[in-house]
């Protein structure tokens, strides 16, 4: 994912006089440009800490303690800008640069707060997932301690071995049992993983990544129920194929199409990211066509 913010600050720029008496519009709109600089210079300090902010999103090794509230205060400082600069007196002749100006700045104050919405919500969601793992990790160890009775050929008696058969059918109904306690704690934890995933709301771009992550859980649960229901019943035929339903439904956020998801989502975000730059651009072009046009 990219993060970065232009930050409108540096979006505008004197526009020269090339006349030794320069047109009334030409003085107006070097007037509005001027007077949106000097609100921008004014406001030095707090843009700056903007770019701190992200930087410190972005540093490697995550993102800092409390950037989530300096993301907030920079969001808040954009949009002091947007409406100080929307405030100000515009001529006709800078109408499309106010327009672009302004339309710069709100993608600007938009991507901030979507930025501060996943500082806020990526580690609420590493701490669901951390849980998710600590589970499976459990579930695995639970299953791995049962002792399964083992088919072995009979020998002796008719009595014999109508005896070791009952012992057979009772260690493997116990065996059965354990694992479908084992199924039921771990869909018990399932449960509770999924009641917290259901509190968090996904900002934007990290919504095909949560939405594969509890279409998975809840597949997982759905799966261990029916699961556990046929190891506790004497007929058990289809365990092996509801074990592998329960696997395969624990491995779907790594499936191609929820992999395809969760990138288009990200792609989505990084073309927001990549449209503050172009908006930079499109001020700069009506820069250079009013220094060109204007009398």
């Amino acid at each position: 994912m990219v993060a970065a913010a232009a930050v409108a600050a540096a979006a505008v720029a004197t526009i020269a006089s090339h006349r030794h008496h320069p047109s009334r519009e030409r003085t107006a709109v070097s007037a509005y440009i001027v007077h949106a600089n000097d609100i921008q210079k004014a406001m030095k300090a707090p843009l700056t800490r903007v770019l701190l902010a992200y930087r410190e999103f972005t540093r490697a090794g995550g993102p800092a303690l409390g950037v989530e509230a300096k993301l907030g205060a920079a969001a808040e400082t954009l949009q002091r800008l947007e409406r100080k600069l929307s405030a100000i007196d515009t001529p006709a002749e800078a109408a499309i640069l106010r327009k672009r100006l302004l339309a710069l700045v709100g993608q600007e104050v938009a991507l901030t707060r979507e930025v501060q919405a996943i500082a806020a919500y990526s580690p609420r969601y590493a701490a669901v997932l951390r849980e998710s793992q600590a589970a499976s990790l459990q579930f695995g160890k639970a299953l791995r301690a049962v002792v399964v009775p083992r088919a072995r050929k009979l020998r002796g008696t008719r009595a014999q071995v109508a005896a070791a058969q009952r012992a057979y059918q009772t260690a493997g109904d116990a065996a059965a049992a354990k694992q479908a306690d084992a199924v039921d704690a771990y869909d018990t934890a399932v449960e509770r993983i999924l009641e917290k995933l259901r509190r968090l709301d996904p900002p934007a771009a990290l919504a095909g990544s949560y939405r594969a992550e509890l279409r998975s859980l809840s597949d997982v649960a759905a799966s261990g129920a029916r699961l556990s229901a046929e190891l506790r019943k004497p007929n058990r035929s289809n365990v092996a194929l509801l074990g592998r339903r329960l696997t395969i439904a624990s491995r779907e956020t790594r499936t191609l199409p929820a992999q395809r998801a969760q990138q288009a989502s990200i792609r989505a975000y990084n073309r927001r990211v990549r449209a503050i730059g172009s908006a930079t651009d499109r001020v700069q072009t009506e820069l250079r066509r009013l220094q060109h046009d204007l009398p």
